[in-house]
């Protein structure tokens, strides 16, 4: 959260309390669980550089509260447990939602908001509880208004060694509330024990538009502020802004990404990367490394990972961004597709990478690398192994979902078992089916299962480390089953008719 760099909003004129507002002769419904109030909303938990001793929160209120406080609290099955709970002040920054300034100095931009107009400022409060005990439960609660809780969320700090699970999540952005919200409850059932959500980009459809967030937040609801989030901004999470002069338009990262998420700073990247581009080490073996995959050029920030990869003694090393930049060459549509490519894959594969996790084409699509001078087989016998080196995924958890491809093309591109030009081959895929994924990290062992919106696993693979840049691979039962193509699956109807 860093809302001094720039952000600023001129607010109109209608009373936050209204549930509707007046603009050009009509009206329009805004929905309670949008408008913010002295009680405290939005509460987003995100990730530290370490985990273990620290993790971040955000939260919102009206403009009417100023500096609000946060407790925490080692949790306990007592029932007064908050007793022994220590107050901190939060920090507060003013957030307007119709005309949004992004950057400062020459680098400044604004652009104007239609969406939100009449909404309002709003203030958006933060805190970094540091000093933590590793693989603790705690309890936090934030205010509002003086006296205005929150109910207490219990998170659990990583653990140094022992057992440890993450889910990951492509786009939500299309019928989020009506329909991602089943995507992230099932996945709370599914993994109740874990400690990270990795959402992939395009969290959002209009990043601009305060109802969209407003819905991401209800729709998540106890999941954005336990277990710590990872969110990687994607293409729809950049509008496009001009000069205070009306000239030199150009995209830049959404102020509310700043506002809504506190992310560590790499303060040697340029400031327009700040909060997107960034790492945490989760703990002792898994590393993550966030990329900005949207804005060109992208050779600071390859050098940037190039060097926190080569510093990293982690045993599992992820990367992920918004953009697969490694699908085959027949989806590059800009020269930005080949730039992407050209930039971050000699990297990756130099740097020993595990897994990079992606979305933004709207189907689930698994891959594994094979090593240099071998023969790939994208089938094997159950229970067979095989040596691979990095594992790329593509995943939408959301309603919008990739056009109709022909099965002889899936079949012919991606299951024949020959590797593209980058020695992929894909493993799994899946259209017209919202997917989550699990993650358990064990030691030397991953083990990946990608679950559908009822549960039932559709793919699921093991990597054991072989410590040598390379892993061994087990495809799962999951992994066998028919695969489904728009042909086999219910009927679609195009996201644009969603709610």
């Amino acid at each position: 959260m860093r809302l001094a760099t720039g952000v600023v909003l001129a607010m109109g004129c209608a009373g936050l309390a209204s549930i509707s507002l007046a603009h050009e002769g009509h009206s329009r419904a805004i929905p309670p669980w949008q408008m913010a109030s002295a009680w405290p909303d939005r509460v987003a938990a995100t990730v530290t550089r370490d985990p273990t001793t620290s993790f971040a929160v955000t939260w919102r209120t009206d403009d009417s509260v100023g500096r609000p406080r946060i407790q925490l609290a080692k949790a306990s099955a007592d029932a007064r447990f908050d007793l022994t709970a220590k107050t901190f002040n939060a920090r507060t920054e003013r957030f307007d939602l119709e005309i949004m300034r992004q950057g400062v100095g020459e680098n400044a931009r604004q652009a104007y908001s239609p969406f939100n107009q009449g909404l309002g400022a709003v203030h958006h409060h933060s805190h970094i509880f540091e000093k933590l005990t590793p693989d603790t439960l705690y309890a936090y609660r934030v205010e509002g208004e003086k006296g205005h809780w929150s109910e207490w969320y219990q998170i659990r700090t990583a653990p140094k060694t022992g057992p440890m699970t993450m889910v990951y999540f492509g786009d939500a952005q299309n019928g989020i509330l009506s329909h991602w919200s089943r995507m992230i409850r099932m996945a709370g059932r599914t993994a109740p024990d874990a400690r990270f959500m990795l959402h992939a980009g395009d969290l959002v459809d209009k990043s601009d538009r305060d109802k969209d967030w407003a819905e991401w937040f209800t729709a998540g609801g106890y999941w954005h502020a336990t277990p710590m989030m990872i969110p990687v901004a994607g293409n729809h999470e950049h509008i496009g802004a001009r000069r205070a002069d009306g000239s030199n338009r150009k995209r830049v990262l959404t102020p509310f990404w700043q506002a809504t998420f506190t992310l560590p700073v790499e303060k040697e990247l340029p400031q327009y990367l700040h909060e997107q581009v960034y790492d945490s080490r989760l703990t002792p073996d898994v590393h993550v490394f966030v990329i900005s995959s949207t804005l060109e050029p992208f050779e600071a920030q390859a050098e940037w990972l190039d060097a926190k990869l080569a510093a990293s003694d982690a045993r599992w090393k992820i990367v992920t961004m918004h953009h697969p930049y490694f699908t085959p060459a027949a989806f590059d549509r800009r020269d930005r597709d080949r730039e992407r490519r050209e930039a971050f894959s000699r990297v990756i594969e130099a740097r020993d990478v595990d897994l990079v996790l992606t979305g933004h084409i709207h189907f689930y699509n698994r891959n594994s690398q094979v090593p240099a001078g071998e023969t790939p087989s994208a089938r094997v016998a159950k229970g067979e192994g095989r040596i691979v080196e990095t594992m790329y995924v593509i995943s939408s958890s959301g309603a919008k979902v990739g056009g109709e491809f022909p099965r002889a093309m899936v079949e012919e591109q991606f299951l024949d078992g020959i590797p593209d030009q980058g020695r992929l081959s894909a493993d799994r895929v899946a259209g017209n089916t919202p997917m989550f994924q699990v993650m358990r990290f064990d030691g030397g062992k991953l083990a990946f299962t990608a679950y559908t919106g009822t549960g039932e696993a559709y793919d699921a693979f093991t990597l054991e480390d072989m410590s040598n840049g390379r892993n061994r691979i087990v495809d799962g039962e999951a992994a066998y089953g028919d695969t489904r193509y728009f042909g086999n699956t219910g009927p679609y109807e195009d996201h644009n008719a969603l709610p």
